[in-house]
């Protein structure tokens, strides 16, 4: 009986060769960041009829409300593209855009919201050396972090507070106002980001509101989640195109790192150590310690007493007054916010000020009488998590321990406050933005349009002898493919196969037709020999 033919030998040959880099080390600010989809193209849902994920948004004759019309006109990669580093700092290059489908994203009443995130081309540096900081420091406006797929995080609040406009009248049951965006609110009574924007968000729980493009998250990225395998599952809907993503809480596990503050300390999913010391205590939820102000757990009813107070932790974070104060802290009549009944009608409809709406709206445990006790609430028994939603704690990527923030979720699995963050900091700020990156930065990775391919899961031959190669691949590229008999002379397979869409590898099957009979050995090689035009990246080259 003859002896099986064995499997071809196969030589892959990239297009541009990456750049040495050192060796990768598990250091988990290095290593957490998501790049097995940055070779793929960022897709978005535009509305709930057109759902077809297009790669260029938005289509002829779809609304727009970014400023001056701004479009994605070029495809552009999905996820962390490159990642440098220091022995102070790591650097991040990305696009701000998830590999996952993004959108659609609606208005109040079921319309297409009309503005569309756009690539923005992050250089971002965090620390290596995260400090807790002895003076915390609020959040500014904007971007306060970056999730491992390289999409911004954003905190608890919106840019509106709460406008008083019968100043000098006002009592806890007459204040009337409305919303003011910036400077135009008093600041007092700021707003909670979920409370007014969650109809915006898209599946994978995100949106870009405004008209910089910036797509982000204020709360937990559920499609990210999904993705890191942190105990959530995806229902495919295919009328839609798109997942509805709901809690897995069958063998829980740690939940992974999902992003990481410009604090440089990292931010988890829901779920950790029952124990935050012991590694073997069970899995569960984490609990925030904040909770509304409806007259249990030794809050102050809102609903009775009027927005005349604000919580001690909101008014330390807004500066206005000391952790040494009382809680709560009493607000002057100009600076009471709208009674929890009061209605207004704007532009948007009839708004409603009811308890939830603003940050203040909510208290800290910490700060508060347990009434079943008199004593005060506990850390570790009543809830889990501090002011700035996180705790020192071991995890599985830090066995020594750090100081970590962690996702916010109720036992339905819905995002409640403060959803990510605090409005403070735990630790001293010192990231963002970097124009440049050091000649000395060593690179860990370089992918996207620039990546190395790879051969995989290859070759394969099926029981009629067709056999297939299947190869790591960038969206929007083109491929030749040449077999040899002695690795000398190279005959022609395929001269321009486009890379499959919307994946990161491509797949390629020779019959056994079209095999030479009686081979010995066969080699195969393929080679990278075009590339659409893409949205290009400040600091990624080979």
């Amino acid at each position: 009986m003859p002896s099986p033919m064995p499997l071809p030998r196969l030589i892959l040959m990239p297009a541009a060769l990456l750049t040495a880099g050192s060796t990768a080390f598990a250091v988990p600010i290095l290593t957490s960041w998501y790049t097995q989809n940055s070779t793929v193209y960022a897709r978005v849902i535009q509305s709930g009829t057109l759902t077809n994920p297009v790669t260029t948004w938005p289509s002829s004759g779809v609304t727009n409300n970014n400023t001056g019309t701004a479009a994605q006109t070029l495809p552009v990669y999905a996820d962390v593209q490159r990642i440098r580093y220091t022995a102070t700092d790591v650097y991040i290059n990305a696009n701000g855009l998830a590999s996952y489908t993004m959108g659609p994203w609606f208005t109040n009443n079921g319309g297409l919201f009309g503005f569309w995130p756009l690539s923005r081309d992050y250089q971002i540096r965090i620390t290596r050396n995260p400090t807790a900081a002895a003076t915390k420091t609020k959040h500014p406006g904007g971007m306060i972090g970056m999730m491992v797929n390289g999409v911004a995080i954003y905190d608890l609040g919106d840019a509106f507070s709460f406008n008083q406009t019968n100043t000098g009248t006002a009592t806890a049951t007459t204040v009337t106002g409305t919303d003011g965006m910036g400077a135009t609110g008093d600041g007092f009574w700021s707003r909670d980001a979920l409370a007014v924007e969650v109809v915006t968000f898209d599946p994978g729980f995100a949106h870009q509101p405004g008209n910089n493009g910036q797509y982000h998250y204020h709360a937990e990225p559920k499609a990210l989640r999904y993705q890191l395998g942190d105990n959530m599952k995806a229902t495919w809907n295919p009328a839609t195109n798109l997942n509805t993503y709901t809690e897995d809480t069958i063998n829980l596990h740690h939940s992974p790192i999902l992003g990481w503050a410009y604090d440089g300390f990292p931010i988890y999913g829901p779920y950790g150590y029952g124990t935050g010391t012991n590694p073997a205590s069970p899995i569960r939820r984490m609990r925030t310690g904040f909770v509304l102000r409806n007259g249990q757990n030794g809050t102050q009813n809102l609903v009775s007493t009027g927005r005349i107070t604000l919580p001690k932790w909101a008014a330390i974070a807004q500066g206005y007054t000391t952790a040494a104060s009382t809680n709560p802290y009493a607000l002057t009549p100009a600076q009471y916010g709208p009674s929890t009944t009061y209605q207004t009608t704007g532009p948007g409809g009839l708004t409603i000020y009811s308890p939830g709406r603003y940050t203040g709206d909510y208290d800290y445990l910490g700060d508060l009488t347990n009434p079943s006790t008199g004593a005060s609430f506990i850390k570790g028994t009543d809830f889990d998590l501090d002011q700035y939603n996180g705790r020192l704690c071991v995890t599985p990527e830090f066995p020594a321990g750090t100081y970590a923030y962690f996702v916010a979720i109720d036992a339905n699995g819905n995002s409640v406050f403060p959803h990510l963050l605090g409005k403070e900091y735990y630790g001293t700020p010192n990231a963002g933005n970097a124009t440049t990156v050091p000649g000395s930065a060593l690179q860990l990775y370089n992918g996207g349009p620039v990546t190395t391919e790879t051969w995989k899961n290859g070759p394969s031959a099926n029981s009629s002898g067709d056999l297939t190669l299947t190869w790591s691949s960038v969206e929007g590229g083109a491929y030749k493919i040449e077999a040899s008999p002695d690795l000398k002379t190279w005959s022609p397979l395929q001269s321009s196969l486009p890379a499959t869409a919307n994946a990161s590898q491509t797949s390629w099957t020779e019959p056994k037709s079209s095999q030479p009979a009686n081979a010995q050995r066969r080699f195969y090689r393929v080679q990278r020999t075009s590339l659409a035009t893409y949205d290009t990246l400040t600091g990624q080259s080979p």
